[in-house]
């Protein structure tokens, strides 16, 4: 350390300002607080790190940088009216900072902190000193922006050894260096090759591959491993034990508080018994190439009852048996564990994640599980080889929920009409069932409600007729057509031409004013709010497809959403379904 010690008074201004600004940011940056340096140093309002909080932007803390490494006492003493201007700045804002410190290259006086504190003239804010001491410790809290900023000192005594690229200051010297060493680890043996790397915790992790097929008989590596589990570790032991006979899709990591003892067998390079470490089993680190599969639900006569495609996502080996992971149309993943030897049994498990699927594709996948439901029989055929059997005592499945599976059949029915894909985002809500359910049953012709208690405006255009006195007076029943109704589900926009909204019984809201209006012959250009009765909603329908449906009378359909309410005012309808009261489309 006393090579890289940092020496606060002898820095130079610039160097001084980053280093303390890095680590305040660093520093201050953490529970629920996010600290930040301000861009404009002399004209930033008294501040050059500010600290907030992170949900509300609400000031903490004020932390201004005086680069006086001769202090502000005798000869220096004006250099405290530059402080008191930027305390004043600070306290400017609203809110001001409840707590502002000053940070300094040394140590400040008794008088000097007197001075500071009589600045803030009678305001509340609370004022702290950060000097060499403060600075220091958090400099052995944050080695790292320490070492980035003493690291021209290690070059210097580097280069005498002719290794500057070993202070890993240019962009090629990590490279350098790595390849130096993958090119000694690599000189140790003739079979086996190394891959290394370190993790985010700074753990070394070493990998081993062989450099030729006969590397396991002329150069053996093994391992001599000692395990003991305890009354907690059970499942870690079924899921170690499963690796071993399986292969290791994921990884197990074996904590070293199980491993008792673990000795590594092989040549000198290789050789060394291992205290204190973790264990993990994982899977070949090269990169799984898919293959397609195919997957069937049969019967006890062996006929398909069900099948989907699809490609594998992962495969490994144990020493008694294979497992293979599959990715299936419409969301539905498997996992295969298929022993070596036929008296033993197998197993498929099944998972669903229908996100970014098309509702075509959801469908089909639903129908596949619920083919599944009770089956004996699925066959696995990978890459188009002959298809693997696996026997199982029937089996019920968790049936879907019936409203996920309506929805999953009315945005089919939109696909199939508007001729496109409807993916299913990752968050969906009780508008995006209820519009597809609206928009279904209107391309079918059928009117219903529509969902919001909207007003219909109109312009009046000055002259008046018995129609109009009389909507102004009682209210009347109103048609109202619009040349086209768009919806935006899931990306897509989904267009029919034409839509009537229809209502026995409106009220203008401005009823009064436009009457007078009219009397005085003020009315041309008045704005009017159409609003149906007592809460009523509007009656939606789209005229052709009601006309094409052979449909004379407008009869409002019901929702028929499970779990999801009509509307409020539905069964006041006196045109709902299973009302005598009709009216003529």
């Amino acid at each position: 350390m006393s090579q890289r010690r940092i020496i606060w008074p002898k820095l130079d201004e610039v160097t001084f300002n980053d280093l303390v600004e890095s680590l305040l940011v660093r520093e201050f940056t953490r529970d629920g607080m996010i600290a930040m340096a301000v861009d404009g140093r002399g004209g930033d309002g008294g501040i050059d790190v500010d600290v907030r909080a992170r949900r509300t932007e609400q000031l903490i803390h004020v932390f201004q940088l005086k680069y006086f490494p001769e202090g502000f006492s005798g000869g220096h003493v004006n250099r405290r009216s530059q402080i008191q201007g930027s305390l004043l700045e600070a306290l400017k804002l609203t809110p001001p900072p409840p707590l502002w410190t000053l940070v300094v290259p040394r140590k400040v006086t008794v008088k000097e902190r007197q001075a500071v504190r009589k600045m803030r003239k009678g305001h509340p804010v609370r004022i702290e000193f950060m000097t060499p001491p403060e600075l220091d410790n958090l400099l052995a809290k944050h080695p790292d922006i320490e070492r980035r900023f003493t690291i021209d000192r290690e070059v210097e005594i580097l280069s005498v050894f002719k290794r500057e690229e070993a202070a890993l200051v240019k962009a090629g010297d990590l490279r350098s260096e790595l390849n130096r060493m993958s090119d000694r680890l690599h000189g140790r043996s003739e079979y086996w090759g190394a891959a290394f790397s370190v993790g985010p915790d700074g753990t070394p992790v070493e990998s081993f591959f062989p450099k030729r097929a006969d590397a396991g008989e002329r150069e053996p590596l093994g391992l001599n491993l000692t395990l003991g589990f305890s009354p907690d570790d059970n499942d870690l032991k079924k899921r170690f034990e499963m690796a071993l006979k399986f292969g290791p899709i994921e990884p197990v990591k074996l904590p070293a508080r199980v491993i008792q003892s673990l000795e590594k067998v092989g040549p000198e390079w290789f050789s060394e018994t291992l205290e204190g470490i973790a264990l993990q089993l994982g899977p070949a680190g090269d990169a799984h190439l898919p293959l397609p599969v195919r997957v069937d639900v049969r019967d006890e006569s062996d006929h398909v009852r069900a099948t989907l495609r699809g490609t594998t996502t992962a495969l490994a080996a144990g020493y008694g048996g294979t497992t293979v992971d599959v990715k299936l149309e419409g969301g539905v993943s498997q996992r295969w564990m298929l022993p070596s030897s036929v008296k033993e049994p197998g197993s498929v498990t099944f998972e669903t994640s229908f996100i970014g699927s098309s509702a075509r594709d959801i469908r089909r996948a639903l129908r596949f599980l619920e083919r599944s439901d009770g089956a004996g029989i699925f066959g696995l055929s990978v890459d188009g080889a002959k298809p693997i059997l696996l026997t199982f005592a029937p089996s019920r499945m968790s049936p879907h929920d019936p409203r996920f599976v309506a929805f999953i059949d009315d945005l089919c029915f939109l696909e199939d009409h508007f001729e496109l894909s409807l993916h299913l985002p990752a968050q969906t809500d009780r508008s995006d069932l209820l519009w597809a359910r609206i928009m279904r049953l209107l391309i079918e012709g059928y009117a219903t409600a529509h969902p919001f208690n909207r007003t219909y405006g109109a312009t009046l255009d000055g002259t008046r007729d018995p129609g109009l006195d009389m909507l102004l007076s009682d209210g009347q029943a109103a048609v109202i057509q619009e040349s086209s109704f768009a919806l935006q589900l899931f990306g897509e926009r989904l267009e029919i031409d034409r839509i009537a909204y229809y209502s026995h019984h409106v009220l203008v809201d401005e009823a009064s004013t436009a009457r007078d209006a009219l009397a005085n012959g003020t009315a041309a250009g008045m704005k009017i709010s159409l609003r149906p009765i007592d809460g009523l909603p509007w009656v939606i329908y789209v005229p052709a497809a009601l006309e094409a449906s052979g449909r004379t009378t407008v009869i409002t359909q019901p929702w028929n959403l499970e779990g999801l309410s009509e509307h409020p005012g539905y069964s006041r309808l006196p045109n709902r379904l299973g009302n005598q009261s009709t009216v003529e489309a």
